[in-house]
């Protein structure tokens, strides 16, 4: 009887394990900051990435859904593609604060998914009300 239940657990050990390991890598993230992508975005093809910067005057393209713009940061910058497959934030503009999740293809951030940092107007407001 002993043995089968050391045997069970071990099978259920390596099954939680299995399914630990080969989920977290489709769900992670690697967080970077524009610039260092910019920097060296070879070694960061096929990884998922989460990259914090600016969009850059001038660079904002939309084209319904989806809009092209320069991701920049530290005076270095990185093309990036939003795929339009959520909703851009009432937020994102030129030179707002933006976190966009994607990987690398071909030297372009092609992102699913952008989070703009609200203006710093409002949260003083919001402080003012407390």
């Amino acid at each position: 009887m002993n043995k089968k239940f050391i045997a069970l657990l071990l099978v259920i050990g390596a099954s939680l394990s299995g399914i630990a390991f080969f989920s977290s890598k489709e769900t992670s993230f690697l967080l970077l900051d524009a610039s260092e992508l910019a920097a060296s975005s070879a070694k960061y093809h096929d990884q998922n990435l989460r990259v914090r910067g600016f969009v850059k005057v001038g660079s904002l393209v939309r084209e319904g859904k989806k809009a092209r713009f320069t991701l920049e940061l530290n005076d270095k910058s990185i093309p990036a593609f939003f795929t339009g497959e959520t909703l851009l934030p009432d937020a994102f503009k030129e030179g707002a604060r933006v976190r966009v999740d994607g990987r690398l293809e071909r030297g372009v951030l092609v992102a699913s998914h952008v989070e703009a940092k609200c203006a710093s107007k409002y949260e003083a407001g919001y402080a003012e009300e407390k």
